[in-house]
C-alpha cells in the first residue's frame, strides 16, 4: 500500500483576501509564525506557500476543502486577540525627545524633534506639549506646543537663554495612553560680542577692547586672554559694568610686533549658563617710523640697542650680543656700591697710635685710610686740627702711612699694556691728590699723606719728632682722630660725569674688602660687581671697576634691565641725577638742549651711552642702553646722539 498523504498548513493567501486588510495584516503574521514551527512529523522543513509530499508512491491528493475548516478557526481566533489587545489595556506607549545640538550660545536654536511610538491609531496626529525646567527652577513650564505627524514624529525650535531641561507630554486621548518623555539636557553659552577700535596699530598703540555679554551678567568677571605658545593665557580681568559691558585698552610694544591674538572669555560663573568666549581678535602690530630710523641709522654695523622703562622694551636691537662696556662699567659699580654700601655712607679715614700719656704720642701716630678717593692736602689740615682738639702736643714717634686695607695691586685681566696703566692711577686705601704727584703717578700715595699731616701739625704747634713715612700698621691701635669723606652719592657724581678711573678703582676696592675681607683689590672687586649683577638676574663678565678691560662683557639688554633695578631703588633718582647731561661732563659737546641723564664709555673701537631719556610724548624717563664696537669715536657718538634724539622726541 501507499504511504497516506502528509497535511501541510496552508499560506496565508489562501484565505485572508476576504479579511479587512488590518486584520489581514495581523493573521498573515501569525500564519507565517507558526509556518516557521518545525513538526516533528516531517523529517525536513518544507518551503512556504507549498506541498512536499515524502518520498514514495502518491495514493491520495490533499483536498483544500478539508483544510478550510482549521483556517478559518485557527483566523478568527488571532482576531479575537487582536481585537481584545486593542479595546484593552494596548502596547505600552512610548516618547522620545532628541535635542541638537545639546549645547548652543544664547541667541542661537535647539531643534528639539522625536516620534511616539504606539498603536497605529495613537500615532498621530495628536497635542504635544514641549516643557522647560530652567536652571535652579523646581517646577516644569510649558514651553511651546504643536501635534505630532501622521507617523508620530515631531518637531519644535526653541532659543533658551538659560541652561535648563525639556520634556515632551501627550495627555490621554480616547483610547490612546498618556505619555511623556524622559528630560533632556540643554546647556546655553554665554553670548560674548566683543569688538576692536584701534586707529593705529603700531607698536606703542592702545587699542580699546570692547565686550558685551548676554544674557546679562553685571558685576561678574570676565578675562582678556592672549594665545601664547603654551596657550591662551588670561592678560586682564575685567568687571562687567551695569549693562553687562566691559572695555579695556591695552597697549602694545617692541616685544608684540607681529600678529598679537585676543578673546575674551567670560567664566561660569553661576548655575544659569555655560562659559563664553568671543570671537579671536587678530591684531598686526607693526614698526613705528621712528624704530625704522633707527634701523636705518645701525643697519650694517655692530651696535646694540635696548630703549625701555621697567618690564617693557620699547626698541630691541642686538641687544643680546656680548658688549665692551668700556666705561659703561661705571654705571654699574655705582648701583652696586649704592644698594650694598648705601649713598649716606662717608668713608672714615683715621689717625691712631698705640699710646697717648698726656698729650704726648709715644709711637708714630698712623694714618689708616679706608677707601676714600679724595684725600687731599686739605683734608690733612681737617686731621689736624682733630689730632690738636683730642690734645696732641708731640709726637715723639713718626707719622706714618698705612699701606694696608688695600693691596697695592695695579693690574686686571684685558688690561693693555702700557695703554691702561696711563689712564688710572694705583688704587690704594690711603690715597693722596689722586695718587699724581708733580703731574705723575706715584706708588707712595701713603707717605706723601704723612708728609702732608706731618707739616700741617707742625704748623698748628705739634711737634713731630720722626721723619714721616709708609708701612703695614701695627695691631692694637686706637683712634684719637678721625675725618670722613662727603656722602657716597656725591663721591658717585664726581667719578661718573668725568669718568675717573682712579675713582672707580678705589671704590671697587672698597666694594670688594667690604663684600670680602680686608685687603681690598681689584679682583675681589670685581667678583663682588659680578655677584650683585648676578643677584639680579644678569650674567656679566667683569674684570675690573672702571671698565678699562677689554675682557670686560656685558649686553645693552642687561644693562637696561639693570637700570630698571635702579629706577625701582630708592636711590635710582640719586644716580640718574649724578649722571651727565647734555653739556656736561663726558657730554660736554653733545646732546645739548637734551633731556638726558647718561654714562659715556670710550676704549679703542669701543663706544657706549647708557642711562636715561627724557620722552616727550609720555612726559617720563626711560631707560636706554646704546653699544658698539668697529667704528671711529665721532662716527660712534654720532650714531648714540642721534638715536637719543628721536627717542626724546617720538618714542612712547
Amino acid at each position: 500500500m501507499g504511504r497516506a498523504p502528509t497535511r501541510h498548513k496552508p499560506r496565508a493567501r489562501e484565505f485572508t483576501q476576504s479579511l479587512p486588510a488590518h486584520e489581514a495584516r495581523t493573521v498573515a503574521s501569525d500564519v507565517e509564525g507558526r509556518q516557521n514551527e518545525p513538526d516533528p512529523s516531517l523529517s525536513a522543513r518544507p518551503r512556504r506557500g507549498t506541498i512536499s509530499p515524502r518520498p514514495g508512491p502518491r495514493k491520495e491528493a490533499l483536498h483544500p476543502a478539508r483544510t478550510l475548516p482549521t483556517a478559518l478557526l485557527t483566523a478568527c481566533v488571532l482576531l479575537a486577540v487582536a481585537a481584545s489587545g486593542t479595546a484593552g489595556a494596548g502596547v505600552s506607549p512610548t516618547a522620545i525627545l532628541v535635542a541638537s545640538p545639546s549645547t548652543i550660545t544664547a541667541g542661537d536654536s535647539v531643534k528639539l524633534s522625536g516620534s511616539v511610538g504606539a498603536e497605529q491609531s495613537c500615532l498621530g496626529p495628536r497635542p504635544v506639549v514641549l516643557e522647560w525646567l530652567g536652571a535652579g527652577s523646581a517646577a516644569w513650564a510649558a514651553a511651546a506646543s504643536s501635534n505630532t505627524a501622521g507617523d508620530g514624529t515631531f518637531s519644535f525650535s526653541e532659543s533658551p537663554q538659560y541652561s535648563g531641561e525639556y520634556r515632551v507630554s501627550l495627555v490621554a486621548v480616547g483610547g490612546c495612553l498618556a505619555v511623556s518623555s524622559d528630560a533632556v539636557p540643554v546647556g546655553v553659552r554665554v553670548l560674548v560680542d566683543s569688538s576692536l577700535i584701534a586707529s593705529s596699530l603700531t607698536a606703542g598703540s592702545c587699542p580699546a577692547i570692547h565686550a558685551t555679554v548676554s544674557p546679562d551678567k553685571s558685576g561678574q568677571d570676565i578675562d582678556l586672554q592672549r594665545l601664547s605658545g603654551s596657550g591662551w593665557q588670561t592678560v586682564e580681568t575685567l568687571q562687567l559694568d551695569a549693562s553687562s559691558s566691559a572695555s579695556t585698552s591695552p597697549c602694545f610694544g617692541w616685544e608684540d610686533i607681529g600678529v598679537v591674538r585676543l578673546r575674551l572669555r567670560l567664566p561660569k560663573q553661576d548655575e544659569l549658563n555655560e562659559p563664553g568666549i568671543g570671537i579671536v581678535l587678530a591684531l598686526r602690530i607693526e614698526k613705528t617710523n621712528w624704530m625704522r630710523k633707527i634701523d636705518h641709522l645701525v643697519a650694517g654695523r655692530a651696535v646694540s640697542v635696548t630703549v625701555g622703562s621697567p618690564g617693557s622694551f620699547l626698541y630691541r636691537r642686538a641687544d643680546t650680543a656680548p658688549r665692551i662696556p668700556a666705561s659703561n662699567e661705571k654705571l654699574l659699580l655705582s648701583m652696586a656700591l649704592l644698594d650694598s654700601l648705601g649713598p649716606d655712607l662717608r668713608i672714615v679715614t683715621h689717625a691712631a697710635t698705640a699710646s697717648l700719656q698726656q698729650g704726648v704720642v709715644q709711637g708714630n701716630l698712623w694714618i689708616l685710610g679706608r677707601g676714600d678717593p679724595e684725600i687731599t692736602a686739605a683734608r690733612m689740615g681737617a686731621l689736624a686740627r682733630q689730632l690738636v682738639a683730642a690734645g696732641v702736643e708731640k709726637v715723639r714717634g713718626r707719622v706714618m702711612g698705612s699701606t694696608g686695607y688695600f693691596a697695592h695691586d695695579w693690574w686686571a685681566r684685558g688690561w693693555r699694556r702700557p695703554q691702561s696703566r696711563q689712564n688710572v692711577a694705583p688704587p690704594t686705601a690711603l690715597t693722596f691728590q689722586g695718587n699724581v704727584v708733580n703731574g705723575r703717578y706715584t706708588r707712595e700715595p701713603e707717605a706723601f699723606a704723612a708728609r702732608s699731616l706731618t707739616k700741617q701739625l707742625e704748623k698748628r704747634g705739634v711737634a713731630v719728632v720722626g721723619k714721616a713715612g709708609a708701612g703695614e700698621p701695627p695691631e692694637g691701635l686706637a683712634d684719637v682722630a678721625v675725618v670722613q669723606s662727603r656722602p657716597l652719592r656725591s663721591i658717585l657724581v664726581a667719578m661718573n660725569r668725568p669718568s675717573d678711573n682712579f675713582y672707580a678703582e678705589v671704590l671697587a676696592k672698597l666694594l670688594g674688602a667690604t663684600a670680602a675681607g680686608p685687603p681690598g683689590t681689584i679682583s675681589k672687586g670685581a667678583a663682588a660687581l659680578r655677584g650683585w649683577v648676578a643677584e639680579h638676574g644678569v650674567d656679566f663678565s667683569l674684570y675690573d671697576g672702571s671698565g678699562l678691560s677689554y675682557a670686560n662683557r656685558v649686553t645693552a639688554r642687561g644693562m637696561v634691565q639693570l637700570l630698571w633695578v635702579a629706577e625701582a631703588a630708592p636711590w635710582g633718582s640719586m644716580l640718574r641725577q649724578g649722571l651727565a647731561t647734555g653739556g656736561q661732563g663726558t657730554l660736554e659737546d653733545r646732546l645739548h638742549g637734551v633731556k638726558v641723564r647718561a654714562k659715556t664709555g670710550s676704549l679703542d673701537d669701543i663706544s657706549a651711552l647708557s642711562g636715561w631719556v627724557w620722552l616727550e610724548k609720555e612726559e617720563g624717563w626711560t631707560e636706554f642702553s646704546i653699544l658698539s664696537r668697529g667704528m671711529p669715536k665721532w662716527i660712534a657718538s654720532s650714531i648714540e646722539d642721534a638715536i637719543v634724539r628721536i627717542l626724546t622726541a617720538n618714542a612712547r
